[in-house]
């Protein structure tokens, strides 16, 4: 997440705060007139001068706190420097009101204290700050005008500092407070962020859910970048008679057709939670085993092939109903020990399988036909149960000695 996207964040809840500030400012201004009328005209505790002063104050005060209501809460008029004007009239009127009824010493002064905490629901320390600035001035003005007045016992000085220092602290506190948090929310929409992108990058070899599943393993999903040695299960698809058809087609139509099919074969391959390889042209290296460990890694692999090729023949059908080209895949499994790993240079690398398993693989879906599925022995032993097998016959294949026994899956 950018800074400015932080910002922007964080300007929304100044606002949501500024808003909640605005409710909660007009029911106790509300509250608190209702407690002045029953002082003087249920209680009879309340001189009629001092109840006509608190009375103006207050209505004052409300005007303000509905104007404020309405411009930020129904209008939603908001900037910046909205949340210090905020702070500094409620210092004022509050001061004023304390001025006027005489309540240097009264129940009114802990208020100033409420305004400075208050302030944190605008997620802004310099808000705080200048909130404990416009409390402390206000108090001090009441403290000033403590003197003079001979129907008030003036606020000793002692008492009067510590109400000072009291403010500026928690002031201070609240706004290291907020600080914080607002580093801690930064912090955390940056990992979060991180995260993200990781996750979109491994998406590109492995379902969501698997990737998923890589960054909350304990490495975080290093493992995908160091070099090993595993067994794994591979599985190669290949388009057949590709380059003919490539070069009778306009590009754009090629490149369209390709598209379509690759988003239907991968689809298939991350729903059996195979790790996708690499494209090679027409061609689809996929991987079972690698990163996680797939105990049943050989029969994930035969699965995701024959879903394939049923998947084609749905695609072919689509195809033929809209006059476009169709597609004969041959597909080739075979089991054994890869080396896997990030390869590549410092400025772009790609997962990747590599070893004789991997070739042979390549060599066995080059002799299947399209439509079918070609496992080599060692996959159909560790399958035999789970899928049906015709042996192909006796093959040789480019760059081994030995000739070796093909199975075609059985539909």
């Amino acid at each position: 997440m950018t800074n400015e996207k932080l910002d922007a964040f964080f300007l929304t809840e100044e606002q949501s705060g500024e808003r909640k500030i605005n409710l909660l400012r007009l029911v106790f201004l509300l509250v608190f007139l209702a407690n002045e009328f029953s002082n003087y005209y249920l209680l009879k505790v309340v001189e009629g001068w001092l109840h006509q002063r608190a009375v103006a104050t207050m209505l004052a005060w409300i005007a303000y706190a509905a104007g404020a209501w309405y411009l930020v809460n129904r209008r939603r008029l908001y900037g910046r420097a909205v949340k210090y004007v905020s702070a500094g009239a409620d210092a004022l009127f509050l001061a004023l009101t304390i001025v006027l009824v005489e309540g240097n010493n009264g129940p009114l002064v802990p208020v100033f204290y409420i305004l400075i905490v208050g302030c944190a629901l605008r997620y802004s320390y310099r808000a705080i700050l200048a909130a404990s600035a416009f409390s402390a001035l206000g108090y001090a003005a009441v403290w000033y005008t403590s003197f003079g007045n001979p129907r008030l016992t003036p606020i000793p000085t002692y008492s009067a500092i510590i109400h000072l220092l009291i403010m500026v602290m928690m002031g201070a506190f609240s706004a290291y407070a907020v600080n914080k948090m607002r580093g801690l929310v930064l912090k955390f929409a940056e990992n979060f962020a991180r995260r993200e992108m990781a996750e979109g990058a491994l998406s590109r070899y492995v379902s969501r859910q698997v990737a998923k599943k890589i960054l909350d393993s304990p490495d975080g999903g290093s493992a995908m970048g160091v070099g090993r040695r595993t067994q794994a299960a591979v599985l190669i698809s290949d388009i057949r008679g590709f380059t003919p058809l490539s070069e009778g087609m306009d590009p754009g139509e090629l490149v369209a057709l390709l598209n379509s099919y690759f988003s239907r074969m991968v689809d298939v391959v991350f729903r059996h939670d195979g790790t996708l390889d690499k494209f090679v042209g027409d061609a689809l290296i996929v991987v079972f085993n690698d990163p996680f460990e797939q105990t049943d890694a050989e029969r994930r692999a035969v699965a995701c092939a024959a879903e394939m090729q049923r998947e084609i023949e749905a695609f072919n059908r689509e195809q033929t109903a809209g006059g476009r080209h169709t597609l004969g895949v041959g597909i080739g499994v075979h089991c054994g020990p890869v080396v896997a790993g990030n390869v590549g240079s410092e400025s772009r690398m790609d997962y990747t399988v590599m070893g004789d398993t991997v070739n042979f693989a390549s060599r066995l879906q080059g002799k299947a036909p399209a439509g079918a599925v070609f496992v080599s022995g060692a996959v159909k032993a560790k399958t035999d149960g789970a899928f049906s097998y015709k042996s192909a016959g006796m093959m040789e294949f480019k760059g081994y000695r030995e000739a070796a026994e093909v199975f075609a899956l059985q539909a």
